[in-house]
């Protein structure tokens, strides 16, 4: 027998000897639980010296990975409802976004195809099979919400309600990619008829989601009980009243593993054929914290994206990343830096909310960060999160902020037009899965 193939014997590596009492807990408790600091959930309250005014009613996009078209329309209806006069419960229409962005990724994508077939690459190779495991996830990034609302306007949920298969999207993400890999056979096989594949894919989409408006009567109460009505808006007309310029937002990131000041992007990340491309300004963390700051001083909330996973104490709404105390319960380090986390595949953005107040310590620094989930109303504080700012640190990548508050260097850094793109598979990508 080879020394490899003998048993292992715990015996002969002279450990300390494990007081298996100790740990009975553990097999009968979940290690979040048995791990959980009192003391973090103390000073994580709930309390913020700066926030927002007219705070929304939390939203929740059900068992749906919509959470970059609800984080971004809960930032647009922040400003909508304060101006209208609106009650805080009014949403725009995430339906309405969400089925254009299937349609829409369909045509990307089978344009795609049919590029990447007319330059030979082959089936098999790695490109086209990551294109084509999960091409028509729910995920998304600011920049093709950008794409959706300019090319298709915004409707309140009151029109265009949810559905069954919007809340609950795993089965219609099951047709449709089956039905896209359909076509990237026809396309293989020269058969693929375009006109034909999309009345069939927007047939498809009305009998999942409903037929989207093109005009429609806006009824409403506003906050005051007043009853108004606007006849013969379309989703274009709707979007004008936001009075807001959605395009002066830029994406910004904070990628240690790149240079700063820098653009980036990744590869086929796109779903709108003629749509904007999805790029981000790379910058250092505390400069990110500087704008973030800057944005919800002027009463504007901002979109981010970050590890939700990582250190979420769910029943408390808590993001710390000392809420668990994992390593001194288990006896173990992490030693993985954020850098490292993104490399040895960690860490990446799983999530998108919207920031929308701090709390400044007895020192002027920001201790923690008020968050506007969109996961219901049913934990603590009905819905608003805690983000403690050393969790910012280590688990936000991504803001989206007002071009207006940016120094002219980043201005300048933004404008530039040569952007270093990742491959499709790049965790920074990730959101849009």
């Amino acid at each position: 027998m080879k020394e490899s193939d003998k048993p292992i014997n715990p015996e002969e590596w002279n450990c300390e000897k494990v007081e298996e009492d100790s740990f009975y807990g553990l097999h009968n408790h979940l290690l979040s639980e048995v791990s959980l600091s009192s003391q973090v959930l103390l000073k994580n309250h709930h309390i913020y010296s700066n926030l927002v005014e007219n705070k929304n009613k939390i939203s929740n996009q059900e068992s749906s990975g919509r959470c970059w078209i609800f984080a971004g329309l809960n930032i647009i209806r922040n400003k909508f409802i304060s101006e209208e006069n609106l009650k805080p419960d009014f949403e725009f229409s995430q339906n309405y976004l969400f089925f254009w962005d299937k349609f829409e990724r369909i045509n990307y994508y089978t344009h795609l195809y049919e590029e990447l077939y007319k330059n030979n690459e082959s089936i098999n190779d790695r490109l086209m099979q990551h294109l084509l495991n999960d091409p028509l996830g729910d995920g998304g990034q600011w920049q093709m919400l950008v794409n959706l609302i300019e090319k298709y306007g915004l409707v309140p949920k009151s029109i265009f309600p949810e559905t069954k298969h919007s809340s609950n999207s795993a089965g219609i993400n099951k047709v449709l990619t089956s039905k896209l890999r359909d076509y990237c056979r026809e396309i293989r096989k020269n058969k693929f008829n375009r006109d034909k594949a999309l009345k069939e894919v927007y047939s498809l989409l009305v009998k999942f989601l409903g037929k989207p408006p093109s005009k429609f009567t806006w009824e409403y109460l506003d906050r005051n009980q007043k009853y108004t009505k606007k006849k013969n808006l379309t989703p274009e007309d709707f979007m004008k009243l936001t009075k807001l310029d959605i395009g002066k937002y830029v994406s910004l990131v904070n990628d240690p593993r790149e240079e700063y000041n820098y653009n980036y992007g990744v590869k086929y990340l796109n779903n709108i054929v003629e749509g904007k491309e999805v790029k981000y300004l790379n910058i250092k963390m505390d400069k990110m914290k500087e704008l973030v700051k800057k944005s919800i001083d002027n009463n504007e909330p901002v979109w981010f994206g970050s590890d939700v996973g990582k250190f979420l104490h769910a029943k408390s709404n808590i993001m710390d990343k000392d809420v668990f105390d994992m390593e001194g319960y288990l006896g173990i380090n992490f030693q993985l830096d954020k850098r490292e986390r993104i490399v040895y595949g960690d860490s990446l953005m799983t999530h998108a909310m919207a920031i929308t107040g701090y709390n400044v310590d007895d020192f002027g620094n920001i201790n923690r960060w008020e968050i506007e989930n969109s996961w219901g109303t049913s934990a603590m504080n009905e819905g608003y999160y805690s983000m403690s700012d050393d969790w910012m640190s280590e688990f936000v990548y991504q803001v989206i902020i007002n071009i207006d508050y940016l120094d002219e260097q980043n201005k300048n850094d933004w404008a530039n037009d040569i952007i270093k793109r990742h491959p499709p598979w790049d965790p920074m990508g990730a959101l849009a899965n």
